[in-house]
C-alpha cells in the first residue's frame, strides 16, 4: 500500500505542475499582449472606431445579412465601436484572442493532442492573429469568423462517434480549409511588423481629435523629424492659439496643408485631414465638402467621424434637416447617443458661426487662398484664417501677395508678428522705401536693427530662425 501511494504520489505532481504551468503561461500571454496594444500601439483603435458606423437599428443591420459571415460581421462591428473608449480596445481584442485559444485548445484535445501540444498551437494561433491586428484595415470580425469557424469543427467532433479513422477524417476535412484561409490568405498577405511611422501620425490625429492639444505639441516637439501629417496638426494647434507665425519656421520643411487640392490622385490621410483645416479656417462649405469626400474613400462609405463633422457643419450653418439627418445617425450608435442629443444647443457651435464665410460667391475650386480672403472678408478678426493665409505667403516665399494680404488685412487690427516685421523688411528694402514707410511698417526697432546686421552678413547660420535667412536658404514649396 505504501508503495502504491509512492508512485500515485510521483505520476500526480507532473500532471499538477504542468496544469499550473500551462495557466501562468496563458496569463503571461494575456498581460503582454493587453500591455503591448494598450501602451505601445493604441492609436490604431481609435482609427479603426472612427472608421466605421455601426448602428443599433434593423435597417442598418439587416445591410449584413446578403455578406458573407455576416454574423461575425454584426459582432465584431458591434464591439469595434467601444475602441473608442480607453483600455476598450486592448481589452476587447484581448478577450477575444483569449477566447480564440479557448476553442483552439478545446478543439485540438478532442481530436486526441496532449495538453502540452494543444496549448502551444493555441498561443502560436492567437498569437499570429494578433499580429495581424498590426494592420490598421484588419478588423476584428475576421478573428470572431475564425472562433466561430473553429468552434464549428469543435461541435461535429463532439458529435461524431469516437472512432479514431472519423476522428481524423473530419479533424482533416476541417483542417485543409483551415489552414490555406490561415497561411495562403492571411500570413501571406497580411503578417507584418508594427507600423510605428503611423502610429505616431494617428496619436497627433486622435489627441488632436480628442481635444487634448497640449498632448499633440508635446507628441511633436519631441520628434526629431516630425511627418508632414504631424506638423499639420500642429499647425492648426498653434494657428488656433495664435501663435503659428511664432512657429512657422520652427520646422522646414514646414507642412500647413493650404497647398493641397483634393482630387483622384490625393492620398487617403490627406482627404480625411482637410475636413480639420476647412474647420479651424471657419469655412462650413469646404469642411463638408472635404467630410463627405472622407466618406466616400472610407470602408464601404461608413465613418463616424466624419458623420459627426457634417451635423456639426449643418448646425453651425443653421441647416436644422440637415444636422437632425446626421444626429438621428449617431443617436443609434452607444457612443455617441447623448453627444448628438445635446450637440444642437452646444454653445461653441454657436461661437464658431461668427466665422463663417458669409459672401455671396461660388468658390470653384478649393483654392486655399481665395477662400481665406472670403472668410477675411466676412470677419477680418478671424486671426486663423489671418495667419494662415499670411504664413502660406511667406512659405511660398511670395513677398508680393503677402504685402498684398497684410496691407487688406491689418491695417484695421494690426498683426505685430515678429515674423511678419522681418518679411516687411524685405519687401521694403527691395521696394526702395522711405524712411517713413520703414517707421509705418517696422515698429520692432529689435527687427530693424538685426534686419541691418543681417545685411552684412547675409546668409550666414547665426540668423537661422529668422525670416531672412528662410528667404535666402531653404527651398519653398511647390504650390
Amino acid at each position: 500500500m505504501a508503495g502504491g501511494n509512492g508512485m500515485y504520489s510521483t505520476t500526480m505532481k507532473p500532471s499538477i505542475r504542468l496544469k499550473d504551468f500551462k495557466w501562468i503561461l496563458v496569463g503571461i500571454w494575456a498581460v503582454a499582449c493587453f500591455s503591448f496594444f494598450q501602451w505601445c500601439y493604441p492609436y490604431h483603435f481609435f482609427y479603426k472606431e472612427q472608421n466605421q458606423l455601426f448602428l443599433w437599428s434593423y435597417d442598418y443591420l439587416s445591410t449584413y445579412f446578403d455578406q458573407p459571415g455576416w454574423l461575425a460581421s454584426i459582432v465584431g462591428d458591434f464591439l469595434t465601436q467601444f475602441f473608442y473608449y480607453l483600455y476598450a480596445g486592448a481589452t476587447i481584442l484581448t478577450l477575444i484572442l483569449l477566447l480564440l485559444q479557448a476553442v483552439t485548445y478545446a478543439t485540438l484535445r478532442k481530436i486526441g493532442c496532449k495538453p502540452w501540444l494543444a496549448t502551444g498551437i493555441a498561443l502560436l494561433l492567437a498569437t499570429i492573429e494578433a499580429v495581424f491586428h498590426l494592420r490598421f484595415d484588419f478588423k476584428l470580425s475576421s478573428t470572431i469568423a475564425l472562433i466561430g469557424w473553429i468552434t464549428i469543427i469543435f461541435l461535429i467532433l463532439k458529435i461524431v462517434s469516437r472512432r479514431r479513422w472519423q476522428i481524423s477524417a473530419v479533424a482533416f476535412l476541417a483542417a485543409t480549409p483551415l489552414a490555406y484561409w490561415m497561411f495562403g490568405y492571411h500570413i501571406l498577405g497580411r503578417l507584418s511588423t508594427p507600423d510605428w511611422d503611423s502610429e505616431k501620425f494617428l496619436a497627433v490625429d486622435s489627441e488632436y481629435y480628442f481635444g487634448n492639444w497640449d498632448k499633440v505639441v508635446s507628441i511633436v516637439e519631441n520628434e526629431a523629424q516630425p511627418s508632414p501629417e504631424m506638423l499639420f496638426y500642429y499647425n492648426l494647434v498653434m494657428a488656433q492659439r495664435g501663435v503659428l507665425p511664432d512657429v512657422l519656421l520652427k520646422y522646414t520643411p514646414n507642412q500647413l496643408g493650404t497647398f493641397y487640392k483634393i482630387g483622384p490622385d490625393t492620398p487617403m490621410l490627406t482627404i480625411k485631414n482637410m475636413n480639420e483645416l476647412y474647420w479651424a479656417l471657419g469655412d462650413m462649405t469646404f469642411t463638408e465638402r472635404a467630410a463627405m469626400m472622407a466618406c466616400v474613400f472610407s470602408p464601404e462609405n461608413r465613418n463616424n467621424r466624419m458623420v459627426k463633422r457634417l451635423a456639426e457643419c449643418a448646425i453651425v450653418s443653421g441647416d436644422s434637416l440637415a444636422a437632425r439627418k446626421f444626429l438621428r445617425q449617431l443617436e443609434q450608435t452607444f457612443v455617441w447617443h447623448d453627444w448628438a442629443q445635446k450637440a444642437p444647443k452646444a454653445e461653441r457651435y454657436k461661437e464658431r458661426a461668427r466665422y463663417n464665410n458669409q459672401q455671396d460667391t461660388v468658390a470653384l475650386s478649393d483654392n486655399a487662398h481665395f477662400i481665406m480672403m472670403q472668410l477675411l472678408d466676412s470677419n477680418p478678426q478671424n486671426e486663423t484664417a489671418l495667419d494662415y493665409i499670411l504664413c502660406s505667403n511667406l512659405l511660398l516665399k511670395d513677398i508680393h501677395n503677402f504685402k498684398r494680404d497684410y496691407d487688406r488685412y491689418c491695417t484695421q487690427h494690426p498683426r505685430l508678428k515678429r515674423l511678419y516685421q522681418e518679411a516687411l523688411c524685405i519687401w521694403l528694402a527691395g521696394s526702395e522705401a522711405t524712411e517713413e514707410e520703414w517707421h509705418h511698417y517696422v515698429k520692432d526697432s529689435n527687427v530693424l536693427h538685426k534686419f541691418m546686421q543681417y545685411n552684412q552678413q547675409r546668409g550666414s547660420t547665426d540668423f537661422r530662425g529668422t525670416y531672412w535667412f528662410y528667404f535666402d536658404k531653404v527651398k519653398a514649396p511647390k504650390p
